[in-house]
């Protein structure tokens, strides 16, 4: 969250929508202000309190450049939303409120916590190395580590115990990977680690007021398939926790259905980074500090 200063809105109008989603979110979880004005610069002493505060700034941030681009933007044609992101894609496609779209995320963050415990698993990350050659790594050196996101041809997310990630970190260095390192998310997400917890997720999820999207809404699981009754909305929150995301078959999804620009909703550059990386193809791609860019373009 890189661009929590809402410098790239002259008219201030982003920051306006930041403050009017907080009081929204502050309605129903206790919003701690220093974590949320600094998430990476502020630690709580409780891990899981500093993790879902984090979330909290993320979600508040995501909806309101969703609502920003909304009022000044035309209608966007597709929504995809990465990971702990799929939330705010729910609430930009009018498939869950505000509200229980925050809940959703507390919930299935605890409730992910709880079942795993503290600092035992952890998530890491290769590039440089195909899917194959990973898979084929994980199979015979570390069959307890999961496949949790494939990035691009040669950008692999993994998730498992952290002496385990570790060990396969140091094995693809070994092998040739450009770059491997453990990713700052302390549990297991997109894996069967989590399986334990989807009864849980589904029946809170069953209890929410879910809604058909309003807007095509690809899902980040099976990749090319778009979300589009409220059933296949409930499905997609709970496979978000416990099956493997490929964020670069979206990506080619939209490019085949037309997409020529993307616009990441968020204070961040790290999507727009991982695309323009990874992603061959005619397409336009903006960051928060670069939409007037984008009415330029147009």
């Amino acid at each position: 969250m890189r661009f929590r200063d809402f410098g790239f809105d002259d008219r201030n109008v982003c920051r306006e929508e930041v403050t009017r989603y907080l009081e929204l979110a502050s309605q129903v979880v206790d919003v701690n202000q220093g974590k949320f004005e600094d998430p990476d610069g502020v630690t709580l002493d409780d891990s899981l309190e500093d993790v879902l505060q984090s979330h909290y700034a993320c979600y508040i941030d995501n909806c309101a450049v969703g609502s920003y681009l909304s009022k000044r933007f035309m209608n966007c044609d597709y929504v995809a939303g990465y990971s702990m992101g799929i939330y705010s894609a729910l609430y930009h496609c009018g498939a869950v409120s505000f509200q229980d779209g925050l809940m959703l995320m507390r919930h299935i963050c605890s409730s992910a916590h709880q079942a795993v415990g503290e600092g035992e698993f952890g998530m890491g990350v290769v590039a440089g190395l195909k899917i194959d050659e990973v898979q084929e790594l994980l199979l015979a050196k570390c069959p307890e580590v999961e496949v949790a996101d494939i990035c691009g041809p040669r950008v692999v997310i993994f998730s498992g115990r952290v002496a385990d990630v570790e060990r396969v970190l140091d094995l693809a260095i070994r092998e040739g990977a450009l770059q491997a390192r453990l990713i700052p998310v302390r549990l297991p997400f997109h894996s069967s680690y989590l399986k334990r917890i989807e009864g849980q997720v589904r029946a809170l999820v069953d209890s929410l007021a879910v809604r058909a999207p309003k807007y095509k809404l690809v899902s980040c699981v099976s990749h090319s398939a778009l979300l589009t009754t409220d059933e296949d909305v409930r499905r997609e929150i709970v496979m978000n926790v416990t099956h493997p995301m490929n964020w670069y078959k979206v990506m080619q999804r939209l490019l085949a259905a037309g997409v020529d620009t993307f616009l990441e909703c968020g204070m961040s550059e790290n999507l727009h980074n991982l695309v323009k990386r990874n992603v061959k193809g005619s397409y336009a791609i903006y960051t928060s500090r670069q939409f007037d860019n984008v009415l330029a373009a147009t």
